[in-house]
């Protein structure tokens, strides 16, 4: 867990201990989960987004200029059954299904691409292309919105249908700005968020901004693998009960149960 993670957490906390340093009183409570399976995954992917596509199959997005793509892969298998490359003026960032479309965020673009399948061949193609001001990281779905994470403290709530921000939240953790909010998945009704260069995810309550839940993955990171491997991807599958975890470069998809209340 980040240094800054748990310094906020000492400054907040008292009676239980998380990441081994005791905390005191007004904790954010610590999310506990039981790892279920370990599932492979392709480690030259650089995993930006995450959510499951289907029952059996995630929507990944990868970055990195001249090899973002946007993927369907096989869940028990980690196998690729459709990748769709970008233009190389692009790096990709997360993305959601609307329907038989995908929208995709790009970093630092100003551009939100809209896949939709090819009337004829049903293949996805990007069929437009929406402005979209400042960079563009995490996005998940809630209440007739969309949330996007720019890599600040700040969750922009957004028009579905034109993309536009109708509010802007702050997002705080112990009384102080929660920034590096990266890829982002709606569970149960709270806001799963990966930290950006950490292996903690924090749960942000979307009607305030504040961080009531911190999850550890620092069990699950894979050694030996170069600094910006870091954890991102958070997939949800609410008919299982069951969050997938991974991270750019993994070699593995995690399974997991989280413990009640979650």
């Amino acid at each position: 867990m980040n240094l800054r993670v748990l310094a906020y957490i000492v400054a907040a906390c008292m009676g239980q201990t998380i990441g081994g340093v005791k905390a005191f009183a007004g904790s954010p409570e610590v999310i506990s989960f039981t790892l279920k399976r370990e599932l492979p995954h392709d480690s030259a992917a650089f995993t930006q987004g995450l959510e499951v596509w289907s029952p059996g199959y995630l929507l990944e997005t990868t970055g990195q200029y001249g090899q973002s793509e946007l993927r369907k892969v096989e869940i028990d298998s980690g196998r690729v059954v459709m990748r769709k490359p970008l233009d190389g003026k692009y790096f990709g960032e997360g993305a959601i299904r609307v329907g038989a479309d995908i929208l995709q965020l790009t970093w630092r673009e100003g551009t939100v691409l809209r896949w939709s399948p090819n009337g004829k061949t049903k293949e996805l193609e990007i069929r437009e292309t929406l402005p979209w001001s400042g960079e563009g990281w995490g996005i998940t779905r809630g209440k007739g919105v969309f949330w996007v994470s720019d890599g600040t403290d700040e969750l922009k709530s957004v028009d579905p249908k034109t993309f536009k921000v109708k509010k802007i939240i702050k997002v705080t953790l112990s009384g102080k700005p929660m920034d590096r909010l990266n890829e982002l998945e709606m569970v149960n009704g709270k806001i799963f968020a990966n930290v950006w260069m950490t292996s903690t995810v924090v749960r942000i309550n979307p009607a305030t901004g504040v961080v009531d839940g911190l999850m550890d993955l620092s069990s699950l990171v894979p050694k030996n693998l170069n600094p910006d491997a870091v954890a991102n991807g958070i997939a949800w599958d609410a008919r299982k009960s069951r969050l997938y975890i991974t991270g750019k470069l993994w070699p593995k998809v995690f399974e997991l149960a989280l413990e009640v209340p979650y």
